[in-house]
């Protein structure tokens, strides 16, 4: 699996502090790659009346040019040969939503607010699976509607304009998902430790354990067959 590999000892003595890597590079990098080319467009598109630092002319510069730097960047990591396997495994794990993540987001409201027990967890959760589904699709949204906008500008692209309260709404939208993630990653004590994942690749086991079972259990799989076959 994506992620999975040895498990490393951290410097302290207690088995907890044990850390399981998690997201590669190629991943961390799309991730952070997602969230500021996504800051950009949020602030620029804010700040697009004049009201910012610049002109509307240099915020629509921005804010278009951010969301070409996603797409070719998002672009240039598939073509990486290093990333293509990493990145395709992500897709397949986040594609998966099955009986268990039903019932995961049926208990998840009640579990995050009063306390109690989830189903067992792969890699993704179902939370994190349904949030990858809405991003994938505001960003289609963002898209198409913002060069419906470009279209009222440029007659070539007239043919797909758009109206520009979708274009709002989904970035309103957009910024409400994210405004949740950044909550659960930087406030919220269960899901917290989840941030060391996505910025140094690794997290503890105990944690990953807990709220990530099933997939740990395919890691120490995967290391055991591995070290079987080399012995």
């Amino acid at each position: 699996m994506s992620g999975g590999g040895a498990v490393v000892r951290s410097a302290g003595p207690e088995d907890a502090t044990r850390l399981i890597p998690r997201f590669t590079v190629s991943e961390r990098i799309a991730h952070w790659l997602l969230a500021t080319a996504f800051a950009a467009m949020l602030t620029t598109g804010v700040f697009m009346g004049g009201i910012g630092p610049l002109g509307h002319h240099a915020m629509l510069v921005v804010h278009v040019g951010s969301a070409v730097a996603l797409l070719c960047g998002i672009g240039a990591l598939s073509l990486r040969r290093r990333s293509r396997g990493p990145l395709a495994r992500t897709v397949r794990d986040l594609r998966r939503l099955g009986s268990r993540d039903r019932q995961w987001l049926r208990l998840a409201p009640r579990a995050y607010l009063v306390g109690g027990e989830l189903p067992r967890s792969g890699r993704f959760n179902a939370g994190q699976k349904v949030n990858a589904r809405l991003v994938l699709l505001l960003l289609a949204l963002l898209y198409v509607s913002g060069l419906g906008e470009l279209g009222r500008l440029t007659a070539a692209l007239a043919p797909l304009r758009v109206t520009g309260a979708l274009h709002g709404l989904a970035a309103a939208a957009a910024a409400i998902l994210v405004a949740g993630h950044i909550y659960l990653a930087l406030l919220h004590r269960a899901t917290r430790p989840a941030l060391r994942g996505i910025t140094l690749g690794n997290v503890r086991r105990d944690w990953a354990e807990h709220h990530h079972a099933e997939w740990v259990a395919a890691v120490d799989d995967e290391v055991a067959r591995k070290s079987s076959s080399e012995q």
